[in-house]
């Protein structure tokens, strides 16, 4: 049986996308070993604290 996949692709503005690399810059410059999450896990990320405030707000 073929499963179908979970993700979906979100379309985001240039300004969005360069936010979100700023956020991993200074991920990246936290880390003692220069590593930073992806675009992608902190976009999740963000995702998640907007849902999250939008259920306590209900």
């Amino acid at each position: 049986m073929i499963q179908q996949p979970t993700v979906k692709p979100v379309l985001m503005r240039v300004e969005q996308i360069e936010a979100l690399r700023k956020i991993q810059e200074q991920e990246r410059a936290k880390s003692p070993l220069g590593v930073a999450p992806t675009i992608h896990v902190i976009a999740r990320g963000l995702m998640d604290k907007a849902f999250a405030q939008l259920d306590q707000e209900a």
